[in-house]
């Protein structure tokens, strides 16, 4: 109860109570708590989403500043930020446009962001792994899968030499975009839902976000996030780089990576490397379309 009275107080709410500990329910409708213990972190989260909404029509899910325009409170040993919770009823909203224009503001902010926040350690494939479990699989799997592994080796080495070419370009830290239900329309109003987990450099979890958004809404929704997204100011043709860079990396057999650590059945093999295969087409259906929107970028000559 000592939480809520200071909710009460610091929010000057009159009714406050638990749904359950990261919910309450109040006059002004369910909000969620999130605990912080990590000040860097925390004044990273609210750098970023104050930064990157843009009122009234697109917002990130914003600290509810209290009675002192603070964006937390302090509790016990952290801090407590609280946000208005959407009721379940709102769907989240596949809006090509307005999601590309938060990832891109979120680009533009994480590019130029100062932080004190260590950033989380940058994921790279695994696929080499995968050869010294080549004799789990079936002879025709095996064959399979060793062209996979040479075609991944060549897709890394481009990769690597687009990085390489751009070492002096700033990289940019991304809270991590995961989910299409992370976008939401309130009353006409688009908003953001972001996490609290520690920023990445780079754009791992948005190439994992276009694949996903490609299996689950097929290829012209895809091209139409692209096409807004490489449309905002912030995706100069050397962010566009190395985007396309990421997602030339061959992340696809770290699936199998995964799965082989628990002694899996032949069909539970067949099945990871048939969602294997289905990413690897995703991933070449996105390069190919970025290539070509990166090449149109080249060849504009500004005014």
């Amino acid at each position: 109860m000592e939480l809520l009275d200071r909710l009460k107080e610091q929010y000057q709410w009159q009714e406050v109570k638990f749904v359950n500990e990261a919910l309450i329910e109040t006059e002004l409708g369910r909000k969620r708590l999130r605990y912080w213990s990590d000040r860097a972190l925390l004044d990273w989260h609210i750098a970023w989403r104050d930064s990157c909404s843009v009122t009234p029509y697109m917002l990130a899910d914003r600290m509810i500043r209290n009675k002192d325009q603070d964006a937390q409170i302090e509790w016990k040993e952290g801090w407590v930020t609280v946000h208005d919770e959407v009721d379940a009823s709102f769907r989240h909203n596949p809006e090509e446009k307005k999601i590309s224009q938060m990832i891109g503001s979120m680009i533009q902010y994480g590019v130029r962001a100062t932080a004190d926040v260590e950033p989380t350690i940058a994921k790279e494939p695994r696929f080499q792994q995968v050869q010294k479990d080549l004799p789990s699989f079936h002879e025709d799997q095996q064959s399979l899968i060793q062209s996979l592994l040479k075609e991944s080796e060549v897709r890394l080495k481009k990769a690597e030499a687009l990085q390489t070419s751009l070492n002096k370009v700033p990289v940019p830290l991304l809270d991590p975009v995961t989910s299409s239900d992370q976008a939401k329309m309130i009353h006409q109003v688009f908003i953001w839902f972001g996490s609290k987990s520690y920023p990445e450099r780079g754009y791992y979890s948005l190439r994992s976000f276009l694949v996903s958004w490609l299996d689950q809404f097929g290829e012209d929704s895809c091209q139409h996030i692209l096409d807004e997204l490489f449309e905002h100011e912030a995706m100069t043709r050397e962010q566009s780089i190395l985007l396309l860079a990421e997602c030339l990396k061959p992340y696809e057999l770290d699936r199998l990576v995964h799965v082989l650590r628990k002694e899996p059945t032949e069909a539970e093999l067949a099945k990871a490397l048939e969602l294997v295969l289905k990413e690897w087409e995703h991933s070449k259906t996105l390069v190919q379309e970025m290539s070509a929107l990166i090449d149109k970028k080249k060849k504009v000559v500004p005014s």
